[in-house]
């Protein structure tokens, strides 16, 4: 594609083909230039007639309240927004605002505001991002720095799920144009952007690597070039990705969610990292909403893992268990509370990121039917249970204790996870989100 320009015949591929699966789409736009262009390139591609009808579109503008003029700057962004037919939302981040790691924790906010956002209408939901050649550059640079493995350098991806089920998925189209590319573009469509004053902030680490960019082109390391290798790794993080997912249908058992399992000597078999990924993997389907576990973490326990000796150990949420035989591993039940959760008939949720419960719609007529409580089944419910279970696949009780149980004041309706368990309630369908989720 012509980087100095995209043509309308562009746009399908561009901007069509990433956000036609989505029901509602939520451009996240700034007033920057990169979001600004998304704003515009957008507007073009839904002025064309090729739009799926049932595609929903609105804009929203996340204010920080970090700095004086970040209200009027979103006011601003809403009157362009509006020209340009779109539906605009400010999202506020309120509260006392952290004293370090700023943009850090702002990022974090930012999303989790744009994810609810998303949340509240059709799904699924995609946020679009302005996110651009240059940014997958630097964020190559920073986690190189940071000792960050394939996937990281793989740099960011142009769709990645921001929930589990892929309710909610963060979409990056224009991750293949450069900055000065989509700048060019506004002024070309008689557009103007905001220029955020932190960007000129060297407190900032992309800042100072903008700071750093001639050097870094003498040096050969260029936006281009840097945002190539990102795409050539992205290549081979895919591959280990399709083998990864194939071990684990091979090789794990998942005992309807409760827990899973797999041969010592099958694991021992792979090589380590395989081993390391099928572990990453096992932590963030198990772990919950617990805070996941770092890199250096997981290859850490691998290597524990590795010597073949009995052990157990915590990690991201999750207790991991070898003994000579056998590795299992489920959420750890004591760290961290789990949900205690509300279901109305008729609806459904997500549950620790790890199951969906869902009320079936009551018929007409039925006066039974009101709202249950989804929590943790707990110890002392599941030994009321666990002599019914066939021992073959009955769970360790700790990993028993985090299965989402539904509960109508004290009184026990279903459990998820217990196959061939004496509660059955019809109205209840427990779905274990599993491996086949993109992470």
């Amino acid at each position: 594609m012509d980087e100095r320009s995209v043509h309308d015949r562009d746009l399908d591929a561009l901007i069509g083909q990433p956000l036609t699966p989505f029901r509602r789409v939520v451009l996240a736009v700034s007033g920057g230039s990169d979001s600004m262009a998304l704003m515009v390139l957008v507007a073009r591609w839904a002025a064309s007639g090729r739009i799926p009808a049932d595609v929903l579109i609105d804009v929203a503008t996340v204010d920080h309240g970090l700095r004086a003029e970040s209200a009027r700057e979103a006011d601003w962004v809403a009157e362009r927004a509006r020209a340009l037919g779109f539906r605009h939302t400010t999202l506020a981040w309120s509260g006392e605002k952290p004293q370090s790691a700023v943009q850090e924790e702002a990022r974090a906010a930012r999303y989790a505001l744009l994810t609810a956002h998303a949340q509240a209408g059709p799904q699924p939901a995609a946020i679009v991002t302005g996110h651009t050649a240059d940014d997958q550059a630097e964020t190559l640079i920073m986690r190189l720095g940071r000792g960050s493995g394939l996937d990281g350098l793989s740099g960011m991806s142009p769709a990645r799920p921001l929930m589990p089920d892929s309710s909610v998925v963060l979409v990056r189209p224009l991750l293949s144009l450069s900055k000065s590319a989509l700048q060019g573009l506004l002024v070309r469509a008689g557009g103007t952007w905001l220029d955020d004053p932190s960007n000129d902030s060297l407190d900032f680490e992309r800042v100072r690597l903008r700071a750093a960019d001639a050097n870094l082109e003498a040096l050969g390391l260029s936006n281009a070039k840097l945002a190539l290798s990102a795409r050539r790794l992205s290549r081979a993080r895919q591959a280990l990705e399709v083998l990864t997912q194939e071990k684990l249908s091979a090789l794990v058992a998942v005992h309807g969610g409760s827990y899973a399992s797999l041969s010592r000597q099958a694991w021992a078999a792979e090589p380590a990292e395989i081993r390391v990924r099928l572990l990453a993997r096992l932590l963030d389907t198990f772990g919950g909403f617990a805070r996941p576990a770092q890199l250096s973490q997981i290859e850490a326990l691998e290597e524990v893992l590795a010597e073949g000796r009995p052990i157990a150990q915590t990690l991201g949420g999750c207790m991991v268990s070898q003994g000579w035989t056998t590795l299992r591993l489920y959420r750890e039940p004591g760290r961290q509370a789990l949900a205690d959760a509300v279901l109305e008939p008729g609806r459904e949720i997500l549950w620790d990121r790890r199951f969906r419960v869902a009320y079936r719609a009551p018929e007409e007529g039925d006066v039974e039917a009101r709202p249950v409580s989804v929590r943790p089944l707990g110890l002392a419910a599941y030994a009321t249970l666990r002599d019914a279970l066939d021992d073959a696949e009955r769970p360790p009780a700790r990993a028993a204790a985090t299965l989402p149980s539904v509960w109508c004041e004290d009184r026990l309706l279903a459990v998820a996870g217990l196959p061939g368990g004496p509660l059955t309630d019809a109205r209840f369908i427990f779905t274990f989100l599993g491996f086949d989720r993109v992470t």
